[in-house]
């Protein structure tokens, strides 16, 4: 359900309006500062439970916080009557009303209730580092993407290597399943036979999502061609891949790729 939802005869919660403020990058230790992901459980008027997601932004600047709220990264509204306590937040959102907040948090979890008229919430969230507007997420996937295969094609392991989660897991329709390690000692083995491989992106294909509170997934159709020594190439296949992304270090890395239905 949507926080839309929430109130039969429409509370609009969070459900509107252009995000005011936005990061992806992680919170350093401050409980107020960065993407928030999690739960929001609502206890209706007449007892009934329903459930629903928060997203909350925040940006410390000095000793000033603002932030948005809603249901998903792309659906926020503006914060106001911001104030911190101590390890604790208030604030409010104006819709029907309003709607307050108070959460309490440590760097790795805020949690909390909302209240408004007959609304009454219960909220438990976690650091959403790579929880970002679609726009800026197919950005970033986008170039982590191409600079990722740019360093494949020109035999760049170092470079390759920092765009893969040593907690990788790569599964191949011809070759099977390979780690972080042996997935770089295949890299290092191709390219030691001379065989040089250029990847491009069928247009039109890509497809990237978030994965609240854990990264992006990206899904399209790419081409891998092989360059010969005089400089022509000839296309070696063609093939589906899937890849989860992270940027828990910081960055954006892959944990997680699917390569398959070669031809």
């Amino acid at each position: 359900m949507r926080f839309s939802r929430f109130l039969p005869y429409c509370v609009l919660i969070l459900c509107a309006g252009k995000t005011q403020a936005q990061t992806g990058s992680p919170n350093s230790g401050d409980p107020f500062q960065g993407t928030w992901f999690g739960s929001f459980v609502m206890t209706n008027p007449n007892g009934k439970v329903s459930y629903d997601t928060a997203v909350i932004v925040l940006d410390r600047q000095g000793g000033s916080i603002t932030g948005t709220a809603g249901p998903t990264i792309d659906h926020q509204m503006p914060m106001g009557a911001v104030h911190v306590d101590g390890n604790s937040i208030h604030f409010t959102v104006d819709v029907e009303g309003g709607i307050s907040f108070e959460l309490h948090g440590t760097a790795e979890h805020l949690e909390g209730t909302a209240v408004g008229g007959p609304l009454k919430a219960a909220l438990d969230l976690k650091p959403a580092p790579g929880l970002l507007p679609h726009d800026r997420l197919l950005q970033e996937i986008s170039d982590a993407d191409k600079q990722m295969f740019d360093a494949f094609g020109a035999c760049n392991v170092d470079s390759y290597k920092a765009f893969l989660s040593t907690d990788l897991e790569f599964y191949h329709d011809h070759v099977g399943k390979q780690d972080y390690a042996s997935h770089l000692e295949a890299m290092r083995n191709r390219c030691a036979e001379g065989i040089v491989l250029r990847r491009e992106v069928v247009d039109g294909t890509l497809l990237v999502n978030a994965a609240p509170g854990f990264g992006a997934i990206e899904v399209g159709t790419h081409r891998f061609y092989s360059k010969q020594p005089d400089g022509s190439e000839h296309l070696d296949a063609t093939a589906e891949f899937a890849n989860v992304w992270s940027k828990a270090s910081g960055h954006w890395q892959i944990v997680r790729a699917i390569s398959y239905d070669h031809h």
